[in-house]
């Protein structure tokens, strides 16, 4: 199984998804997205066996609402899209679709979303 997952220190997801250190190839970056990144990561994956893709966000992400203009006033120019987000939901129904359309990715167990809420320590399943 490969996990793509946030960088957040408060998001683990060996622990959430209940397996053990080695069980999943997990791909991270801020917000957890489907980003050109990682689809390289999940070829790397792919070429070891995966078999299912999860894409795990979570509440409270930093990534939400980020915007280059905000990131610009603290940072100084910033030559990156930092793509922010607005709803977790969309952004992780955008994620597994663009995973399901690209021929490369095989996941013979499935590709699923899911949002993992902070507060309650709930895995929810919004894409199924």
């Amino acid at each position: 199984t490969a996990v793509i997952a946030c960088i957040d220190a408060r998001v683990d997801p060996t622990r959430i998804l209940g397996g053990e250190p080695g069980d999943y190839h997990i791909i991270r970056n801020g917000g957890g997205l489907v980003t050109d990144d990682a689809m390289r990561s999940l070829m790397v994956s792919q070429f070891h066996g995966t078999a299912r893709i999860v894409v795990m966000m979570h509440t409270d992400c930093g990534a939400n609402g980020l915007t280059k203009e905000a990131a610009e006033a603290q940072l100084g120019p910033v030559p990156y899209d930092m793509h922010g987000f607005t709803s977790i939901e969309d952004e992780l129904r955008s994620g597994v679709e663009r995973l399901r359309s690209e021929p490369l990715v095989v996941a013979p167990k499935g590709i699923t979303g899911h949002v993992y809420d902070l507060t309650t320590g709930q895995m929810s399943l919004v894409v199924p």
